[in-house]
């Protein structure tokens, strides 16, 4: 199990270097068979006393008012914050760009700007590292991860169990979608 940028991960799918890999949906994947195996909503975390901080909701045009830490510009979720600004007609001011939530966190935590994360990823760190989450509005909410596959027919046994394992419980989010499987 390597943690690896979507991109990353398709592309070892690809070149058969690994089996499976977890990816945004927002990130080419022609060619892959994709089950959905999470769905979260994302909220803006926030230092304890900034601007933000006292608010249930920040829209995101004055989210980009503020300094921003985000992942690498090709992470699935910065994209996401990317098509948000975009949509807006706004240039997100990216001060600090890090590999993975932790850090985010952390830099957060030091006050050099806001980020947006997974709720759940965020709860963890918020309360350990006295951060604030706020709700986000204009912006699509929900992240749709992916588990991604060239096919499903040539896991192994046990990449195969863990889709299987995957698809059980994915079943619990109404309206779990398929992409469809490659022609050929």
């Amino acid at each position: 199990m390597e943690d690896a940028l979507s991109e990353d991960g398709i592309r070892a799918v690809l070149k058969g270097t690994a089996e499976l890999a977890v990816i945004g949906d927002n990130v080419p994947h022609e060619g892959l068979e994709t089950i959905v195996c999470n769905v979260d909503q994302l909220v803006l975390l926030v230092p304890a006393g900034h601007a933000l901080a006292g608010q249930q909701n920040a829209s995101i045009v004055n989210v980009l008012d503020h300094d921003l830490v985000t992942l690498a510009r090709s992470a699935s979720l910065t994209r996401k914050v990317m098509a948000a600004a975009d949509a807006v007609k706004r240039t997100p001011r990216i001060r600090v760009q890090v590999r993975s939530f932790d850090s985010m966190c952390r830099m957060v935590s030091f006050g050099l700007g806001v980020a947006v994360l997974p709720r759940a990823a965020a709860a963890l760190y918020a309360q350990a590292l006295g951060l604030v989450q706020v709700g986000l509005e204009g912006i699509e909410m929900e992240r749709v991860l992916l588990l991604a596959m060239r096919s499903r027919l040539e896991l192994s046994a046990p990449a195969a169990a863990l889709v299987e394992m995957i698809e059980e419980s994915a079943a619990a989010f109404s309206g779990a979608r398929h992409s469809p499987k490659p022609a050929g």
